[in-house]
């Protein structure tokens, strides 16, 4: 069993399409799991002899694989990334062991000790993601923390993050052709400086009172400014 390696957990967003999941049990523990996947269209197989109902409707609507067996190490083939859910506390341990022989990633569900990775909670708008964690300490205050936090980052910011994303798009777009004719410099000072001018924006209020068509045309009068800077 690995030593508790406190702060050792770096904090990173994987593409879990690329990187198929198998998650080994079928009840509530793996729910929660899977239904956490979902939200990042992750590539997920189910591993377990029964499967709980919401699972199941996963597995109906297309959403999961489900393997109805119970575990042995051959499951393993083909995965980077397992998730150990289930509260047979031997079991957990074998899936442990057999991933750290195949060089698997793995998360075993409340128990950080037997962890390569821990899961954050998670505040998701769209493409904007926060995360929250306490290193696997105090899993219960980062739901507090997450219940505080939603409070402050409402829906709009899935929108908002839209806009911010084809604004950078167009821009490095934009500040590309520029760079053909000047220097580097130059161009990375016009980049600073519209990223500032957007970010003054309050596009919450925007959004709310104009619309997201509005906004989009405020993006592209502020994009233009670029030929005076």
């Amino acid at each position: 069993m690995k030593e508790d390696r406190g702060g050792a957990f770096f904090p990173i967003l994987i593409n879990v399409q690329k990187f198929p999941c198998l998650v080994v049990g079928g009840g509530e523990i793996a729910s929660r799991k899977i239904t956490s996947l979902l939200e990042f269209n992750a590539n997920i197989t189910v591993l377990a002899p029964k499967i709980s109902t919401r699972i199941e409707e996963f597995h109906r609507k297309g959403k999961i694989k489900v393997i109805k067996h119970s575990y042995s190490r051959e499951f393993l083939h083909g995965f980077k990334i397992v998730f150990c859910a289930t509260n047979n506390h031997q079991l957990n341990q074998s899936v442990y062991d057999d991933c750290e022989k195949e060089g698997i990633f793995i998360n075993v569900a409340d128990n950080p000790p037997l962890c390569d990775f821990i899961l954050p909670a998670n505040i998701k708008r769209g493409d904007l993601t926060i995360s929250i964690s306490s290193q696997g300490k105090a899993p219960f205050y980062t739901r507090i923390m997450k219940k505080k936090l939603e409070h402050f980052v409402s829906p709009i910011h899935a929108e908002i993050i839209r806009l911010a994303g084809e604004f950078r798009k167009q821009l490095l777009t934009k500040t590309s052709e520029l760079s053909d004719f000047g220097s580097k410099q130059n161009t990375d000072k016009i980049k600073a400086k519209m990223f500032k001018k957007f970010a003054s924006v309050d596009w919450a209020k925007s959004l709310s009172q104009n619309g997201v068509k509005s906004s989009q045309n405020y993006v592209k009068k502020m994009l233009k400014e670029i030929n005076s800077l």
